[in-house]
């Protein structure tokens, strides 16, 4: 916590506080925002000890919220072979090529983040794409959605999977025409080549937590919702399995707020984690464990995603749920029934119809109020299901991020009239749904102004969806303050709240919104302490 008092003056303070939206002045005492008003009317509640901080005509803002994200995924990435925009399927032999040189016996080259799409003519690679490059070592290129990877033979191997393999529930293993694995590995199916993969040990994971961890910061980022598993179950297969115990090392390392998403089928194990480290009010950055996290579906970019229709490039797949509807709903009621928040993954239109209803079911059966319960992502919706959303009271965090990502191909895989429905911010805002801005990082980048900058421009995809920037800030404040039931706490400049705050070089609901993602981040603050400087 900050030891002295502090008074905040001479800026652009933008408060998203729709009562007192524009302030002279901040006062803050122990960390907490004692007034937000006059220079004048906070100076005297301060006295003369206080530690005045000119803006210098730079624009100050509560501290950045991303409501959804992957944090020791986000570490682990950090430690492997970066295949973000690789070209073709020469430049990804290269690159693993390139990574394999070297690793002593018994390692594995991992690439992450690959995506086909930026391919001139995009096609999976298959195991033997990947043995050219790496025939000794078992190797694996893990899509950009974290919902597939593709494996090489030593992999597969290691795995311990062959052609008489029966793919697993909720995952589908990809074949040559003698029924042995292609490469290719979706959603479920992941996990039998992950669990076998090296582990890093915790030392490893203490050196990069911390550059990880500093890039948020650099962000503006003050607080976020981080998904933790319990067990393989999840996109981290069996790494997840080390999510609680690694955050739990880190945890007084981790200069910003966390609220727990923990992915798990008993809710009795997440009741036993409401303590320390990872739970708890005391002075420093927050921690609470609020939601239970679940999955129905996969992902556009893995053709798993759970649709109505085929897809349009693909009328071979419709994608699948990963759970059936009546096992998910079990664990949705007891989650429901033990007191937390759900939080359910749902992308395609079928996923989220699916899950819409479960949850119509849920609340009829077990009322309850302002439960606020979650839909992750919730990439396309119909207007039957946002009505539907708004009348059951859901929120929604969606991932802005994911327009820039995905934009070029969205057409070609739904064709004109769906792609209409996807990522609807405007429709969801204009039906008075609550909607937070989150990145699901590593998936995506945490930068959030570029997400500001998705939500105002949309890149030129749907643009009808476009939203102003001053609701694309309150995404990423006092929505997602909201949608982790803390917007007591957080998420505006308003007095009794946390000291967290951004500064940044220009207010980004003042400016062109084609420059919002070059706005740059001077500090960021949590509880009355500086966490990041660009100085």
């Amino acid at each position: 916590m900050a030891h002295t008092d502090q008074l905040y003056f001479n800026g652009d303070i933008y408060t998203v506080d729709e009562r007192n939206p524009a302030v002279e002045a901040v006062a803050v005492r122990d960390g907490v925002i004692l007034a937000a008003g006059s220079r004048a009317e906070c100076a005297v509640l301060l006295g003369t000890t206080a530690e005045p901080i000119d803006l210098n005509g730079s624009a100050m803002l509560p501290g950045f919220i991303d409501s959804h994200m992957h944090p020791v995924l986000m570490i682990y990435f950090d430690m492997n072979v970066n295949l973000n925009a690789v070209p073709s399927i020469p430049e990804l032999q290269r690159v693993l090529r390139a990574s394999a040189a070297g690793k002593a016996p018994g390692a594995w080259v991992i690439g992450l983040n690959f995506d086909e799409q930026y391919f001139e003519r995009p096609e999976l690679p298959t195991r033997h794409d990947l043995d050219a490059a790496c025939p000794d070592i078992p190797a694996i290129a893990v899509k950009h959605d974290g919902h597939m990877l593709i494996a090489n033979t030593r992999a597969i191997e290691a795995g311990g999977v062959s052609a008489a393999t029966a793919d697993p529930p909720g995952g589908v293993i990809d074949r040559e025409n003698d029924g042995y694995p292609a490469g290719p590995f979706r959603e479920n199916a992941i996990a039998l080549i992950l669990g076998k993969m090296p582990l890093p040990g915790e030392d490893d994971f203490s050196k990069a937590s911390a550059s990880a961890f500093g890039r948020l910061a650099s962000y503006g980022i003050t607080s976020a919702g981080v998904v933790l598993q319990t067990s393989e179950e999840g996109p981290g297969g069996d790494i997840g399995a080390f999510d609680i115990p690694v955050l739990q090392m880190l945890s007084e390392r981790i200069p910003i707020s966390m609220y727990g998403l923990i992915a798990s089928p008993d809710p009795g194990s997440v009741r036993s984690m409401l303590a320390p480290p990872l739970h708890h009010d005391g002075p420093g950055p927050m921690r609470r464990i609020g939601a239970i996290k679940l999955f129905s579906d996969g992902t556009f970019a893995s053709c798993t995603a759970f649709m109505r229709e085929p897809f349009t490039d693909q009328p071979d797949k419709s994608g699948f749920m990963v759970i059936a509807p009546d096992k998910l709903y079990e664990r949705m009621e007891a989650a429901h029934q033990a007191g937390f928040q759900l939080a359910i993954h749902a992308i395609g239109d079928a996923a989220n119809r699916t899950c819409i209803d479960l949850y119509d079911r849920l609340l009829e059966r077990h009322p309850r109020t302002d439960h606020r319960h979650r839909l992750e992502h919730a990439s396309i919706l119909d207007p039957a299901m946002i009505a539907d959303a708004r009348r059951l009271g859901l929120l929604i965090s969606s991932q802005p991020m994911f327009i820039h990502s995905e934009k070029l191909w969205l057409h070609k895989r739904f064709g004109a009239e769906r792609s209409k429905w996807i990522y609807p911010f405007r429709s969801l805002l204009e039906a008075g749904i609550p909607l937070a801005g989150a990145s699901d990082t590593p998936v995506e980048s945490a930068d959030v102004l570029h997400g500001i900058q998705c939500c105002v421009t949309r890149e030129g995809f749907e643009t009808q969806e476009c939203i102003s920037a001053a609701d694309a800030v309150r995404l990423y404040t006092i929505n997602a303050a909201y949608a982790q039931f803390e917007e007591n706490l957080k998420g505006s400049i308003t007095a009794g709240k946390r000291a967290d705050f951004v500064i940044l070089d220009k207010n980004p609901v003042r400016v062109d919104p084609e420059i919002i993602s070059a706005i740059t981040v001077l500090k960021t603050i949590v509880g009355g302490d500086v966490i990041y400087s660009r100085d």
